[in-house]
């Protein structure tokens, strides 16, 4: 890697601006994890198709896409990929093609006890799990969320907020992952019931937003058994993005199921407390631990029955990852 980068400076490429290329997932919170560190960068991004299993075809695609965007001045190539969908193999090739013009870079949410191969290939890893000299170690994981978003979502929905109860509780919804489906009517009641407890007490409003992956009578017995609040409720599904990031921006604590790792850290983004559900029966041992991580920060605790405010301090992942980037090519 420190070769490829004297050969940048060398070429001067450290002046151009780099071509961005984002790895295309089906994954939600994956790609948004990559789009949003490209827009963080601020250089003109697009997204790449996945490798479709012909490696030759796939290469002369991407050489005829950097060709035709570089209007001959080489400039250097970062890619972004990550977990998801398995690419590691393929989008590593990649590195034999455009040499020392491209930094691989790959985000890492959830990576297996075994690693594969030919990570170490990469120019830059970002992950909560691992650390090294060309690891990003992170607390929580990136995504797209910003400052201005959060400033622009906050007085766009203010109608519907101002007028609530304070304190603004904001419960934040995941649902079942491909490894843990433990998101069922027992455990939504069971969440209701710790919800409750911090919620009642303090006498202010609690407002629910679920997500894709919340299971339909998951979310009907978890609505069933906060009876007695002042509780406010909008699907995810049939609302624009900006009423999530408006409760983010409004609320004054947060309570996160810990299945959502986007979710938890887009509530420690705010700097604001968030509580999270660790329960066992609804979330992966990764999860436990990469939260965890947050919870040692001091940005989260576990959820209990009982909340006090605490002191807390913002966590910003994806601009950890935007440094390393701007270090590694001298942009």
């Amino acid at each position: 890697m420190q070769t490829a980068l004297r050969t940048l400076e060398n070429h001067d490429r450290s002046m151009q601006p780099p071509q961005v290329w984002i790895v295309d997932s089906a994954y939600t919170g994956e790609l948004n994890a990559r789009i949003g560190l490209a827009e963080r960068l601020g250089y003109p991004y697009e997204i790449i198709p996945l490798p479709n299993g012909d490696a030759q075809n796939y290469q002369q695609m991407l050489t005829e896409r950097y060709a035709r965007n570089s209007q001959d001045k080489d400039p250097p190539l970062l890619i972004i990929s990550g977990t998801g969908e398995e690419t590691t193999a393929e989008i590593a090739d990649l590195k034999g093609l455009f040499h020392d013009r491209l930094l691989n870079v790959y985000l890492a949410s959830i990576l297996p006890d075994e690693l594969h191969p030919r990570l170490k290939e990469y120019d830059l890893i970002a992950s909560p799990q691992l650390v090294g000299a060309n690891i990003v170690s992170l607390v929580g994981v990136p995504h797209k969320l910003t400052r201005e978003i959060l400033a622009n979502a906050r007085k766009q929905h203010e109608d519907y907020f101002k007028p609530l109860a304070k304190p603004i509780i904001g419960l934040l919804l995941g649902g079942n992952t491909r490894y843990c489906n433990g998101f069922d009517e027992t455990y939504a009641t069971g969440l209701a019931q710790r919800v409750f407890a911090i919620a009642k007490p303090l006498q202010g409003s609690l407002v629910i937003s679920n997500s894709r992956r919340t299971p339909g009578n998951a979310q009907t017995a978890l609505l069933d058994n906060l009876t007695g609040l002042d509780c406010h409720f909008f699907d995810w599904r049939q609302t624009e993005q900006s009423q999530y990031h408006a409760l983010l921006a409004h609320a004054d604590c947060f309570i996160v199921t810990g299945d959502s790792l986007s979710m938890c850290s887009e509530a420690a983004f705010t700097g604001k407390p968030v509580l999270v559900d660790m329960s066992e029966d609804a979330t992966e041992s990764y999860h436990r631990d990469i939260v965890g991580k947050l919870i040692d920060s001091g940005a989260a605790k576990r959820l209990t029955d009982h909340y006090e405010p605490w002191a807390t301090v913002p966590t910003d992942p994806t601009h950890a990852i935007v440094e390393a980037i701007r270090n590694r090519m001298m942009i």
